[in-house]
């Protein structure tokens, strides 16, 4: 079981788990969210309205990083990857409960 303790340690250890949150935060969001990379419902889903535009732009990047359409070595510069830890921190209970959600159904 996830809390958001456990998640903190991760997304400040784990290269890959700051990838996945910045996805599943992205696919949270709505269509039209994701479209204008604004927050338009207040649904505590995915980037809260001050984070939505520099989240999404970076969960875009690993998107296309995934599907072999950029030539880079990994999707994000370190100091976007600063940027996002320390961004991703707040979101900790939401990716906690998302990862317990995934995990409860798996079994």
């Amino acid at each position: 079981m996830y809390d958001r303790e456990s998640i903190q340690v991760l997304l400040a250890k784990n290269d890959k788990a700051v990838y996945r949150a910045l996805v599943v935060l992205f696919e949270r969001q709505t269509a039209d969210e994701q479209a204008s990379e604004n927050t338009q419902l207040l649904n505590g889903m995915g980037f809260n309205g001050r984070d939505a535009g520099f989240g999404t732009s970076l969960a875009k990047q690993v998107i296309r990083w995934q599907d072999g359409l950029t030539n880079y070595r990994t999707p994000l510069t370190m100091p976007q990857m600063n940027a996002a830890r320390k961004m991703l921190r707040k979101y900790a209970g939401q990716l906690a409960k998302v990862a317990n959600e995934k995990a409860a159904v798996a079994v």
